[in-house]
Order: structure tokens, then sequence, then C-alpha cells
């Protein structure tokens, strides 16, 4: 049984479609076939809960949460004895993913540190699906094309780095879409991307909202806008956004900042 593109054998309850890849969240409460299927694309899952015996051509193996799974396109598999509630991120690739970014499915490694870097790449691709704001699309693709990447950032800081910060807080009030800062720097999205994860922390998008908080945390404190005034002067797209932003890196709304 062949599977075509963006189809499970679960229940897709989420999608998210970018350019060459799907994103989907995949629930399974109740039997479902364990037959041999494969994909039509090259497909990668993380098992956010439960988990099921996974079996391949040359073995089998239990699988819990926590856990990776990569599939090349058309390759024979099946799962059996699924533990319920189980739930999947799944993610499915194009050829042309690849070939268009310079990446190959071949250099992904799920093995020691580089399992964790890929884990933890992938839960930020999960949370980005429920922020869903204007930063989300270039986030998740540079977390894709870090999933993949084999190449070396070089130990020295590259001048284009404090241009780049610059940049940013000068325009921190916009969204600053990741190929027009590429085109600026002149650098490669991937190569900024690593970078900036090297010396700042967190994600481009990361930052960009960390700004725009600490900038509303001012008005806040120190003027008598109303939140839906303070979420348009700092470029939230609008009250809700900001609320949901809010809540995301401070554990409040806005208003009960206000009462401290």
């Amino acid at each position: 049984m062949k599977l075509k593109y963006n189809t499970f054998l679960g229940t897709t309850n989420e999608k998210f479609h970018l350019d060459f890849c799907s994103v989907s969240i995949v629930n399974y409460n109740k039997p479902v076939s364990e037959e041999w299927h494969s994909h039509e694309n090259i497909h990668l899952s993380l098992i956010l809960q439960g988990g099921n015996l996974e079996s391949r051509k040359q073995n089998e193996s239990q699988v819990s949460s926590g856990k990776i799974i990569a599939y090349n396109e058309g390759e024979i598999h099946r799962n059996r004895f699924t533990a319920f509630p189980s739930k999947n991120l799944n993610l499915e690739f194009e050829n042309s993913f690849f070939s268009k970014n310079d990446l190959n499915f071949n250099d992904l490694k799920l093995l020691d540190n580089k399992n964790v870097e890929a884990y933890l790449e992938l839960i930020k691709i999960y949370n980005e699906l429920h922020v869903n704001d204007e930063y989300t699309i270039d986030s998740i693709k540079l977390s894709l094309k870090s999933i993949f990447s084999n190449k070396k950032t070089s130990p020295k800081k590259p001048d284009w780095i404090k241009y780049l910060k610059e940049i940013i807080e000068d325009r921190w009030n916009e969204f600053i879409p990741l190929n027009e800062l590429a085109l600026i720097l002149n650098v490669h999205p991937v190569t900024i991307s690593k970078y900036f994860k090297k010396y700042y922390n967190g994600s481009l998008g990361d930052y960009m909202r960390k700004i725009k908080v600490k900038k509303a945390l001012h008005y806040l404190f120190h003027t008598n806008m109303s939140i839906t005034e303070i979420a348009f002067k700092c470029g939230f797209s609008d009250h809700s956004h900001m609320i949901r932003i809010f809540k995301l890196y401070t554990g409040y709304n806005p208003k009960s900042i206000r009462k401290f």
C-alpha cells in the first residue's frame, strides 16, 4: 500500500503547508491498518505521545515518545501494537526541497548529539505551529534546514552578525522576512540561522518576538495606552496576537502585567 503525499493512517488534526514540505499533527486513538505500506516522499516522524512496534524489511524495534523515525521515499514499513492514545509530528518532503536548498536526506543523523539537535528543532516546529504568526513560516523553514544541514560554522564571529543585530533593533516594530535579511547581508539564510543560534541562544523569530515583548512592557508600565494601541505600536498583528506572544514568553497576559 502506497500512501499519497500528506496522507497518514491516523487522524490528521492539524496541517501546515510550506513550499515542498507538509507538517502534520497525526493522532492515533483507535486501531488503524497494520499492513506493510510506504509513503510517496521522504517522511520524518517525531513521536510526541504513545508509540508502537515499528517494522522494516531487515529489523523491528519498539518506538516511544521522543523517538525520531525517518523513511526514504517508497521505503516499506509497518506499525503494530500501537499504544492509545498516540500522537506524531509528521513531516513529508518533496525531492525538490533538498535540491532547492542544497541539502541531502542522508545528512540527517539520528544518533548521539545529532539526535538531540534534531529533536529540539522538531519541538520548535511543533511549538511554532501553535504560535502561528508572521515569523512562523521562516522559523519552521530554518529548523527544517538545520535538521539536514551538515555545514559547520566557523569559530570566528562574522562581521555581519553585528550588522544583523543593528538592523533588527532599528526595525524592531516591523516584520523583516528572512529572505530580505539574506539579501541585505549577502549571506545564505541557513548560515544566518546557524550563526544566530550560536551567538544569541535562540532563533531569529524568537529574538524578534522578545524585542517586541520588551518594548511592549515599557508601554504597559509607563503609559496609559490601551492593549490594542500598544499591540499596534509594537508591530503585533493584532490584540490577540500580542496576548498570545505575551503568555508564551512571560507566562502572563498584558492586563495582568499592569497589576504588578
